[in-house]
């Protein structure tokens, strides 16, 4: 049985407070507000205090958990094994997967592409996060998961238990990576010529807007390329996309660009292939 008949309720009235009162600490609510009046992204820190605060709040129910009797825990732990992937059965159409959430998660098999915990805490919390909720949902009949008494439903502490994973895979990653490689894209530079040398790489180059206007980012080459470009200024603000717009399976993104500094970030189709490609910034 998924419901937790027995969870305390000052567990469920923390869990509500935490969402319920953003920027109202004073009453058990989240310390930032991820959406203030004046925010049009989420605000800064808000991811870092998601990921923190619910690794203490799982940490907190499984120091309760060891407080039951030996049988009801042998009954629960199973059903609290955290997932360490998004399982399978939730990759379904008809639960909402599509192509958007597919891409989402192949980001997350590199951690270079989160510069912080707290912009690893934003994508999560407004994209997979709230998927997996409504999934979970949907696949086990379970509707305490569209709530914010969610925690009474073992199928909570799996999933965020995936979250938690991704968290510390995060931190194992900063420990040993070696610095983030970003190279200058100039406008009208001509193209610069580089490659995916290791299978799942992330390219990334950074660029400035002089003044508001219509430019094109466009790759060359042989290799299947996907094109994404974040900004202006927080480069997770996903400003535009493009798979096959250019020539050859190429990416091209042309439109209009407001002054400021932005991230272009380039991917093989194929996360298993390596590839050869050019990439040009011009108006």
């Amino acid at each position: 049985m998924s419901i937790i008949e027995e969870l305390p309720e000052a567990m469920l009235t923390e869990h509500i407070a935490w969402h319920s009162q953003p920027g109202n600490p004073v009453s058990g609510g989240r310390t930032v507000n991820p959406f203030p009046p004046i925010g049009a992204t989420p605000a800064e820190g808000s991811g870092e205090e998601f990921l923190v605060w619910h690794e203490g709040f799982i940490q907190r129910f499984h120091d309760w958990v060891t407080t039951l009797p030996l049988a009801r825990q042998a009954e629960l732990q199973p059903q609290l094994e955290p997932w360490t992937a998004i399982p399978i059965m939730l990759k379904m159409s008809s639960l909402g997967w599509n192509v958007g959430y597919a891409d989402e998660e192949r980001q997350l098999t590199n951690m270079r592409n989160f510069q912080s915990s707290d912009d690893l805490g934003v994508f999560l919390e407004w994209s997979l996060h709230g998927f997996l909720h409504s999934a979970a949902s949907a696949m086990n009949s379970e509707p305490v998961l569209l709530s914010f008494r969610s925690p009474a439903s073992t199928f909570f502490w799996q999933l965020h238990g995936l979250i938690d994973h991704y968290r510390q895979t995060w931190i194992n990653s900063q420990e040993q990576a070696a610095p983030v490689d970003i190279s200058q894209l100039t406008l009208n530079g001509g193209s610069v010529q580089t490659n995916i040398g290791t299978p799942g790489e992330v390219d990334r180059f950074s660029f400035s807007i002089p003044s508001d206007g219509d430019y094109t980012l466009e790759t060359s080459g042989s290799s299947n390329t996907v094109l994404f470009i974040g900004g202006p200024g927080n480069i997770m603000n996903l400003h535009s996309q493009d798979d096959d717009g250019g020539q050859n399976f190429n990416s091209k993104i042309e439109g209009t660009f407001t002054e400021g500094e932005y991230m272009a970030y380039v991917i093989l189709y194929n996360s298993d292939k390596t590839g050869n490609y050019g990439i040009t910034f011009r108006n």
